[in-house]
């Protein structure tokens, strides 16, 4: 019982990055970012309703591995604090055709 109650707090921490950072994207962010984030999203969401849902128990590297992204997305939202980092965002030179 141990293992859901960890799944479901990582789950939810997970799923709630993502839409911290989705909330920030629009159209002059790239695509697949967006994309990488929704799918981000609905595994973590897969992830949070699996144990109820499908009587579901994750293992200890499942856990890891939730952990694991978990971590990477808490550290990585420092360089989100004043919205979409640049490199994500389509600029100006993008529209340009260059002989």
């Amino acid at each position: 019982m141990t293992s859901v109650y960890i799944n479901t707090v990582l789950s939810a921490f997970l799923f709630w990055t993502c839409f911290c950072r989705l909330v920030r994207t629009d159209g002059n962010t790239h695509a697949p970012v967006r994309f990488a984030f929704w799918v981000l999203a609905g595994a973590a969401m897969a992830s949070l309703a699996a144990p109820f849902a499908w009587d579901y128990s994750p293992s200890w590297p499942a856990l890891f591995l939730l952990a694991a992204m978990t971590v990477v997305q808490a550290l990585t939202a420092l360089y989100w604090r004043d919205g979409v980092p640049a490199h994500f965002q389509k600029c100006e030179c993008d529209w340009e055709v260059h002989p």
